[in-house]
């Protein structure tokens, strides 16, 4: 194979390999959350109260607790792990699923998860 042989000699490619890149990042940004789209059962009740701080501000504490709370952080980081996606796929995913439940949940940037993720004391196997 003449590849191989490349290998050996330390010969470059003889036609650089095409790179690639994003030239429009919201779009493509807003497609990738768009591919994470899918549905999922859970049972009716009142589901913001566990999952975001009413109260970000505590009276007599320095600074500001998270908005989105680890239980909800640890929520979406099962199904990050699940399903194997990428975290904009994920943040896709939990837009729809509050959205056909007709739930006004926010849901943490890609960014924002990136960093509680670091964070979280989850052990996987």
């Amino acid at each position: 194979m003449p590849y191989q042989a490349r290998l050996k000699t330390g010969e470059a490619r003889k036609r650089p390999k095409p790179t690639y890149r994003v030239t429009n990042a919201h779009a493509y940004n807003r497609s990738l959350k768009r591919r994470g789209q899918l549905n999922l059962y859970c049972p009716s009740g009142d589901l913001r109260a566990p999952f975001i701080n009413r109260q970000p501000y505590v009276p007599g504490v320095s600074g500001r607790t998270p908005a989105y709370t680890n239980a909800y952080i640890e929520l979406i980081y099962t199904y990050y792990r699940l399903f194997g996606w990428g975290m904009r796929q994920i943040t896709g995913f939990m837009q729809e699923y509050w959205r056909l439940r007709a739930l006004d949940i926010d849901v943490p940037s890609f960014g924002q998860l990136s960093d509680r993720f670091a964070t979280l004391s989850v052990t996987v196997q």
